[in-house]
């Protein structure tokens, strides 16, 4: 069964969590055609982040833009096992998965069969409108389906009101927040308006005061504003200040995590 505080799986209490932005995927716009060089990008910069000692990884599919609202195809789930897989076995933190845009049955899948500890739900109590269309929440949806197949090890992390959308209700990220956690999310992720984007520590702060669960910052941090975010958050999630130049669409480099965890007092 899943502990009631679901950082406690990690080393540090105040987890920093790398993620992968898997290369475009087979069925993708971007699709460079080498199944190989997507596996062995995400190898490496598992390895980098492992080696650095980040508390655990996301694996997501990010570079598959634009999105669409469908499930992934047959071929990139499969490519995603695949990875998530190798990189589970390769290291010892935990990994969560992130199925762009809001796939979730793909997500609980993936995590279930793949062995990893949560999954990244971006519409999970909020009806948003994104690029690719408006985006149904899916919390009845996917708390029924993890029980269904047995995941219920898989923990749920929730965004709040996410990046690249907007509510089509005018509803306060407090009371997304209380909804989450009435809909048994295991925690909250709250953001910036879009990817590298600074994420408000006073949002943060409000969604901390009415509700119980771990609330951790989504996008933004970087080595200037790392304690920060780690005094006010449960945790952190970073992409862009691990890569090169802090660019999201660059690799992730050594050299950047090192500034940042160092930063991080870590």
């Amino acid at each position: 069964m899943r502990s009631k505080n679901c950082l406690s799986i990690f080393a540090n209490n105040k987890p920093i969590i790398g993620v992968i932005h898997l290369l475009p995927l087979p069925g993708s716009p971007k699709y460079s055609g080498s199944i190989d060089t997507i596996i062995e990008l995400a190898e490496r910069e598992a390895k980098f982040l492992y080696e650095a000692r980040v508390d655990g990884l996301i694996i997501e599919n990010y570079n598959d833009e634009p999105f669409t609202l469908k499930e992934p195809s047959s071929e990139q789930l499969a490519l995603m096992a695949s990875i998530i897989t190798i990189v589970g076995r390769q290291i010892a933190i935990p990994i969560g998965v992130n199925v762009h845009f809001n796939a979730w049955r793909a997500e609980i899948a993936l995590a279930f069969a793949c062995k990893a500890q949560f999954a990244r739900i971006e519409a999970f109590i909020d009806t948003v409108i994104t690029a690719a269309g408006i985006v149904q929440p899916c919390s009845a949806e996917i708390t029924r389906y993890r029980k269904e197949i047995g995941a219920s090890d898989v923990a749920l992390w929730a965004d709040l009101q996410p990046k690249f959308s907007r509510n089509v209700l005018p509803t306060s990220l407090a009371e997304s927040a209380r909804m989450a956690q009435i809909s048994t999310a295991d925690a909250v992720i709250v953001t910036g308006p879009a990817t590298g984007l600074t994420t408000p520590l006073e949002d943060v702060k409000a969604v901390k005061d009415v509700i119980d669960l771990p609330v951790l910052v989504g996008s933004g941090a970087t080595s200037n504003n790392i304690q920060a975010v780690l005094q006010t958050a449960s945790g952190v999630i970073v992409g862009s200040a691990f890569k090169e130049n802090g660019n999201v669409y660059n690799e992730v480099t050594p050299a950047s995590i090192e500034t940042f965890l160092k930063a991080a007092g870590r």
